[in-house]
């Protein structure tokens, strides 16, 4: 114990020495020791190794009131647990005189009508069972054709819009340059040049740079 309070006060002499040179570093050097319990494995002290503890002398009168508490309590509790094993004897007595001693034929009888109201129980309870059955199994065929009528239409307007398709490009194709006409386009494009060149104003009128020039010259 000596040895870590002496290292304890080198420690922290050397962390106020330091502390004193390097000031802003104070914090960040000083180190607590803390005392921590001595380990189950080093055994007893020497000091201590041939010690017997004094025993604690009790006052007379708190003796005897505890010993008075400590009977009382365990006879009100044997009471008790007396009293719940009589309660429990009196009912297996009267359960086993209310019991009526049957003849074989009479259990074979009493069997036998269990047997019956157990099959009609399952009658019953097969029948609901089936009708659920076939109420599911009507509403499963009912879904699969609502989705074939479905899908079978969704293919139609696909069918449809792909013919249309089809058929607009056939009614443009007849307008694409290919090598039989591609002279009769380069003529038709040199007599009559279109203009890119325009504008659209807010109101989607176009106008054309020839159209002001001519407007223009008109003017003039």
């Amino acid at each position: 114990m000596s040895g870590i309070t002496s290292a304890a006060g080198l420690l922290a002499s050397k962390c106020i020495l330091n502390a004193q040179q390097q000031p802003t570093r104070m914090l960040l050097q000083y180190t607590t020791v803390r005392h921590h319990r001595k380990p189950r494995w080093l055994g007893t002290a020497k000091s201590k190794l041939f010690r017997v503890p004094e025993r604690k002398q009790q006052i007379a009168d708190e003796v005897a009131e505890l010993k008075r508490l400590h009977n009382n309590y365990h006879t009100q509790m044997k009471a008790v647990r007396r009293f719940l094993m009589d309660e429990v004897e009196a009912s297996k007595l009267v359960s086993r005189a209310g019991v009526v001693i049957q003849t074989p034929e009479e259990e074979a009888a009493e069997w036998e009508e269990v047997q019956r109201i157990n099959e009609d129980w399952n009658r019953k309870v097969g029948e609901v069972r089936d009708k659920r059955l076939a109420e599911e199994r009507e509403q499963r065929r009912n879904y699969i054709l609502e989705r074939l009528v479905a899908k079978e239409q969704r293919e139609q307007e696909n069918r449809e819009r792909v013919e249309e398709r089809v058929r607009l490009e056939k009614e443009l194709s007849k307008a694409y340059i290919t090598r039989d006409n591609i002279e009769k386009a380069i003529e038709m494009a040199l007599v009559q040049p279109i203009s890119y060149n325009f504008a659209i104003d807010l109101n989607g009128n176009i106008h054309r740079t020839e159209d002001r020039q001519s407007q223009e010259t008109k003017n003039e």
